[in-house]
């Protein structure tokens, strides 16, 4: 990648009638201005750079709305993701600001894009604000409006991605932006990453950037993407939800096999009859309960904030002792997943045509793993259950899970954030998995955390029908970042 060339930090020479101007920076793949430079007063002394301009955020965030309009309208669904147009759009709203921006397409149609603002700090690590260009499929049918309209109206912001993830990625984008044009310098860098083929695992998005662009994360340690936002409980109690690890998939693929017979006269054991059979004992297979640190520290956190129930300062306790207690906690999809491993079959297919039996019939299974425990064993106990020994099982997808801590200045940057917004900040593990692991195995800190506070309605949009964003948390949250940035960046 071409390297940019950026003025920078102005130098004086004081007893001369003159002021010189020089100083170029040279970053080894994205570079940016680092930011304003100390003045030489007359008197020969050096002062602090003149205060930050005032930021309009009213003005923000119609400009983050019209660009997150622009954004939803490509439609990067995935597969086949087609994202390069999705990282130009991007790249060319931050050369607008003189913040250079490199696009790579990792594959035909596959785009990825990334910037860099520098800070003043030399030995200080690098943060990465993260984001994925890419998309799940929406069924216009069932909205309101078209998913690829990027309609604004009703005060928010409509589409398929609204939330995730490229209203995010336009709240990290335009804080960014809110930095250079306030002349606010940090002490360390801000890189920006947008990559596709997230919703697909990111072997073809972060993952590619990994492997053939290291030297855009040479001096990063820090690392902030989706999977914890803000939220409001009934006695009107607020937290920041901040992921430190999160489960992992271990995608399966079961094929079954069976007699070539004719439906008129149809046998007991065909391929559709046996994977049957072997997804009903699947059914019933209960994976044993498991409380890691923390989903324990999560549920006392919650039992403090609303005043309850006594099981949660004890979690595993409560599971073991109590069957009424575990019973009624369980029945919640959301509390069954974070206490133990879960399977789901969610793809059949057998015969195209309604007469015909066929001979090969498949199942895809999405299992979802705790931290620390092994896909081999995991695997092999889901064989046992299925219970066919002429059944073939093979892995889809998997990779390891991985952790960050956390005490580190980024967490408490965003504890920070939270005090002055009357919230407590709760260390917990994301359910769905994301690009962090990518960077968490490359030893960054990698933290799930969005600075928007949504409601239960607004979450389940998330890959679902009428999913939006509001203009005044889309406002919000460009604000919170600039604060985030801001405490992460100058203390």
């Amino acid at each position: 990648m071409t390297s940019f060339l950026i003025n920078a930090i102005r130098s004086a020479v004081i007893g001369c009638a003159c002021l010189i101007l020089m100083r170029a920076v040279c970053a080894a793949k994205i570079s940016a201005d680092p930011g304003r430079a100390a003045r030489h007063a007359g008197s020969g002394t050096v002062k602090q750079a003149p205060a930050p301009k005032v930021l309009d955020y009213g003005k923000l965030t119609q400009e983050a709305a019209d660009l997150l309009s622009k954004y939803i309208q490509i439609d990067t669904t995935n597969p086949p993701g087609n994202e390069l147009p999705a990282a130009k759009l991007l790249r060319e709203k931050f050369l607008e600001d003189g913040i250079p921006a490199t696009v790579w397409e990792p594959q035909a149609g596959r785009g990825a894009v990334a910037a860099r603002l520098h800070g003043g700090g030399h030995h200080t690590k690098a943060l990465v604000l993260l984001s994925h260009l890419d998309v799940v499929r929406a069924n216009p049918r069932e909205w309101q409006v078209p998913p690829f309209s990027g309609q604004i109206k009703d005060g928010a912001v409509w589409g398929r991605g609204a939330l995730d993830d490229k209203g995010p990625g336009v709240i990290e984008l335009m804080a960014m932006l809110a930095l250079k044009r306030s002349g606010i310098l940090l002490n360390r860098d801000i890189v920006f990453l947008a990559t596709g083929d997230e919703e697909q695992g990111g072997k073809n998005g972060a993952g590619w950037v990994i492997a053939h662009e290291t030297n855009l994360l040479s001096d990063v340690g820090y690392l902030l993407n989706e999977g914890g936002s803000i939220s409001q409980l009934p006695n009107g109690r607020r937290f920041y939800a901040v992921s430190v690890t999160e489960k992992t998939p271990l995608w399966l693929k079961l094929t079954a096999q069976g007699p070539p017979v004719n439906a008129v006269a149809p046998t007991e054991d065909t391929s559709v009859t046996r994977l049957i059979r072997a997804l009903d004992r699947l059914l019933a297979f209960q994976p044993p309960i498991r409380i890691i640190d923390p989903v324990r520290e999560y549920f006392q956190a919650m039992g403090q904030l609303e005043g309850g129930p006594a099981e949660y300062g004890d979690l595993a306790k409560a599971l073991h002792d109590d069957p009424e207690f575990a019973k009624k906690f369980l029945a919640d999809p959301r509390n069954n997943a974070l206490v133990r491993d879960t399977v789901t079959p969610t793809k059949l297919t057998g015969s195209d045509e309604t007469n015909v039996i066929p001979t090969t019939a498949q199942a895809e299974l999405d299992a979802r793993l705790l931290p620390a425990d092994n896909p081999q064993e995991t695997e092999r106990n889901i064989i046992k259950v299925l219970d066919d020994k002429n059944l073939k099982v093979e892995i889809i997808l998997n990779f390891p899970a991985a952790s960050s801590t956390r005490n580190s200045p980024l967490m408490n940057a965003i504890a920070k954030l939270a005090q002055s917004d009357d919230a407590r900040v709760i260390p917990t593990m994301t359910l769905a998995f994301t690009d962090s692991h990518y960077f968490r195995q490359k030893g960054l800190i990698a933290y799930g955390f969005i600075p928007l506070e949504l409601n239960s309605a607004e979450e389940k949009t998330i890959n679902g029908v009428n999913e939006h964003l509001s203009m005044k948390e889309l406002g919000a949250g460009i604000h919170r970042m600039v604060q985030l940035l801001d405490y992460m960046g100058t203390h």
